[in-house]
């Protein structure tokens, strides 16, 4: 595949497969970052693109792939190791650390997409415009949802199971 051939049939792709990687990573630096290592293979692969006929649906199976194994890559954000390292009895470190590691599974158990949105508001810091944008769904919609997602949250943290 030439440079022209890779410039016309596989860079104008680069908004659906940032689309792809957002919906799956929730994080906008890091779906940029898959969008580069997606282009980066894509390119290594330019001898062989010839024989894609539909770019779009290889592409984003690719996509697809390259986020899952940057999901299986990481470990398990731990940002209260620092906070406790020394500077509390081990009694109330151990505590803590329990009450994130309940409060991480109480998130995983959230339906899909209250957690996508609950990330989008809480973790993203998003203004729900700005989710609004992102997802296509209704401000009351998303206001409900993270609404919803925090009352179950409250629920699972004051009585948990």
């Amino acid at each position: 595949m030439t440079p022209q051939a890779f410039h016309t049939d596989w860079l104008p792709l680069r908004d659906r497969f940032y689309r792809i990687a957002f919906y799956i990573l929730e994080n906008e630096d890091d779906a940029k970052d898959a969008v580069q290592d997606l282009y980066l293979k894509l390119w290594d692969l330019r001898d062989q693109l010839d024989l894609i006929r539909q770019p779009s649906a290889y592409g984003a199976m690719l996509m697809r792939n390259l986020c899952i194994d940057r999901i299986r890559s990481r470990r398990c954000p731990e940002p209260l190791d620092e906070k406790l390292s020394g500077k509390a009895p081990p009694d109330d470190a151990l505590i803590l650390k329990e009450s994130v590691a309940g409060l991480y599974e109480a998130i995983q158990k959230l339906p899909a997409g209250q957690r996508k949105l609950l990330t989008l508001r809480v973790l993203h810091g998003l203004s729900y415009e700005q989710i609004q944008q992102v997802t296509g769904l209704s401000g009351l919609n998303i206001r409900v949802q993270v609404s919803l997602a925090r009352k179950k949250l409250k629920e699972w943290y004051e009585n948990p199971r």
